[in-house]
């Protein structure tokens, strides 16, 4: 306490200063969080009013966003997709009659995750593959990449609003949603997109697509962990509400749905729904080429 005296004493206008400096920092602060506050309410205000998000039922559950652990199975999926879509769709409902869904990466169709709606529900859509085709399930055989993706999807008739996209083409996911959503051309009210769960929930990290032509090389050089996803989501609308217990896939909903349904203060947070340990135990083997770098923050996550 006497050093402490003795310094105030000497240099009274260091303490003055300091105070003044604590004071605007203080006011700077606040102003700050008044204004990411209102921008948040204005976002969802914004949300709300979208022609994309119209309420089609009424949820089964009031907090149906926190129990899809008990509806995970697999039917025709590869995980427990099955069960997980089914959820989804039964509190949300469909928009189009019959529903309309997008996916790629299939392979032959045999093992995918709208083989069920396709053949048990009616749903129709959209199958590509790059080196699978098959006409009488519109499976059609292209080599997908962020660049032609919307060209692609227009080549063959998809309407502007679906109700599922689904994703898995083992590297550049992130990137082939980013220019779907980055277009605005069409719009999906579910999306689920493969991702890669050996990235921690608090690294916001993607591969770079452009470094090299090899792609996927069967190590953990591949896609995007969890919180790159759910900030390229959330910057456009959608919220992550799971991910499977396997970690395969990550499975999002517009914002605007949630909202309209009084759940979107109920879906866990990112860490919460991060797998980092798969119920069935698999790893991809490390990735050995040192001179494959990873892009940071491609997308700000946005509290």
């Amino acid at each position: 306490m006497k050093s402490v005296s003795i310094w105030c004493t000497a240099q009274p206008y260091i303490l003055v200063c300091s105070r003044a400096q604590l004071i605007y920092i203080t006011l700077l602060v606040v102003c700050m969080l008044i204004l990411v506050l209102f921008s948040h309410r204005h976002r969802i205000r914004a949300l709300k009013q979208s022609e994309y998000c119209r309420v089609i039922s009424a949820a089964v559950s009031s907090n149906w966003v926190t129990q899809f652990q008990q509806h995970e199975y697999r039917i025709f999926s590869q995980n427990g997709e099955d069960g997980i879509l089914l959820w989804i769709f039964a509190n949300i409902g469909t928009l189009h009659q019959p529903p309309r869904f997008v996916e790629f990466g299939v392979q032959n169709g045999k093992q995918c995750n709208t083989r069920f709606l396709r053949e048990h529900l009616g749903w129709q859509g959209l199958m590509m593959d790059v080196n699978n085709v098959n006409l009488t399930i519109n499976l059609r055989r292209e080599m997908i990449s962020p660049k032609n993706i919307n060209d692609l999807l227009a080549k063959y008739d998809t309407p502007s609003t679906i109700d599922l996209l689904s994703i898995d083409i083992d590297f550049d996911d992130y990137f082939v949603w980013k220019s779907i959503l980055q277009a605005n051309r069409f719009h999906a009210r579910v999306v689920v997109i493969e991702f890669n769960y050996e990235i921690p929930p608090n690294e916001n990290r993607v591969v770079n697509p452009n470094q090299d032509s090899r792609r996927w090389t069967r190590t953990n050089f591949f896609g995007a962990g969890i919180l790159a996803l759910a900030a390229l989501g959330r910057v456009h609308g959608y919220t992550l509400v799971y991910g499977d217990k396997n970690a395969v896939n990550l499975f999002f909903v517009q914002t605007c749905l949630l909202l309209h349904q009084g759940v979107f203060y109920d879906v866990p947070s990112v860490e919460q729904l991060h797998v980092s340990k798969p119920a069935r135990k698999w790893k991809h083997a490390p990735e050995t080429d040192k001179s494959r770098t990873w892009i940071w923050n491609d997308t700000a996550w946005i509290p």
